[in-house]
């Protein structure tokens, strides 16, 4: 693969529209296109125009994810964020399974919540979705916490609980072909901010021995089957200066060097205020790789910023940025993650 092809490759991004005939949708499919992208992130709301987006009815959204393989290749990542509860794109009011949030799915008896993430895992794969962005394996430290806690985001306080849930839901969701990306290292639970508005500081409220031994615990188990998204936390005892998710002593140290993780890293979304407010675009891409991400995502989807597909100025950025020398080893450091990103989605279900 060229440079271009290997920048194309890292990315996944958010597009506009439900239908292949929706102009916005072409504008955005001809942008991935020329860049190569590797992914897209699907979402039921429009937080910029408002409105629907992509996903309106089952029916529809099969089509849509046809549709959008035919056009970018049969090899692109189709992710969603389907937690259930409040996280979920797939809603019983569009016509699709509803399923429960995971403050309730932690309180369900095994053979419930095995019927739950059986259920979630079919109905993506019947979808043609192959990444969801669950289980989200946070901490029920801070009950209050805007971004989990206060959702019902949380399997429970107890990392144990917490292992077996994320366990049986990734279980189920391996089984049917589908990968899941857990999150958001190295933990969200204890904060009491929301990434989406600002960066959060989590240095003086981490749990590290609890909240870092459930990914550690997962990676365990299951290696590099797993995707692992990296949040927009920042704990200044280990980083003073930059988040998780750009951040190499967090991702290179903690999540790769310490914990042994060698798979897919997942930055989560680089529109997020956490990011937009102090880095510019190409700088917080070029940090992300620097650290250790595979992909960097860009939802293209804040409220009150409608804009369309990231994909050709993500990618024009990083093929300039890495042709200049500002991502260590170059291109051959995006042939690694390639690499990674290939060993994951060519995994077949058994």
């Amino acid at each position: 693969m060229n440079l271009g092809q290997l920048c194309g490759r890292v990315m996944m991004v958010g597009i506009r529209g439900g239908t292949m005939d929706d102009p916005r949708t072409r504008e955005d499919v001809e942008a991935c296109r020329e860049a190569g992208v590797g992914g897209v992130v699907l979402f039921a709301t429009d937080l910029g125009e408002g409105g629907d987006r992509n996903i309106h009815h089952p029916e529809q959204l099969r089509g849509f994810v046809a549709g959008l393989r035919n056009e970018l290749g049969a090899d692109l990542i189709v992710s969603i964020d389907q937690e259930g509860g409040q996280v979920a794109r797939l809603r019983p009011e569009r016509g699709f399974e509803p399923h429960v949030s995971a403050a309730s799915f932690g309180r369900l008896e095994p053979f419930s919540q095995r019927a739950q993430a059986r259920s979630q895992a079919k109905q993506l794969a019947s979808l043609g979705i192959d990444l969801n962005f669950a289980p989200c394996v946070d901490l029920l430290i801070n009950p209050d916490g805007p971004a989990i806690g206060a959702k019902d985001r949380a399997f429970s306080a107890n990392p144990d609980v917490a292992i077996e849930c994320a366990k049986l839901w990734i279980d189920e969701h391996e089984r049917v072909g589908v990968h899941c990306c857990v999150k958001h290292f190295p933990g969200h639970g204890s904060a009491g901010a929301d990434t989406h508005e600002d960066l959060v500081d989590l240095t003086e409220t981490y749990a590290e021995r609890d909240e870092l031994g459930v990914f550690g615990r997962l990676i365990e188990a299951y290696g590099s089957s797993l995707a692992v998204m990296t949040a927009h936390l920042l704990h200044r005892s280990i980083d003073p200066n930059h988040p998780a998710s750009l951040s190499r002593a967090l991702t290179g140290g903690l999540l790769r060097a310490r914990l042994g993780f060698e798979g897919v890293v997942i930055t989560d979304s680089l529109d997020m205020g956490a990011i937009t407010q102090r880095y510019d675009g190409t700088e917080a891409m070029c940090l992300a790789l620097d650290a250790g991400a595979d992909v960097l995502l860009d939802g293209v989807n804040m409220p009150g910023r409608a804009r369309p597909s990231a994909a050709r100025a993500m990618h024009r950025a990083l093929v300039e940025a890495v042709g200049s020398g500002r991502v260590r080893d170059g291109a051959d450091r995006l042939a690694r993650s390639v690499e990674r990103i290939n060993a994951l989605f060519r995994t077949q279900p058994a």
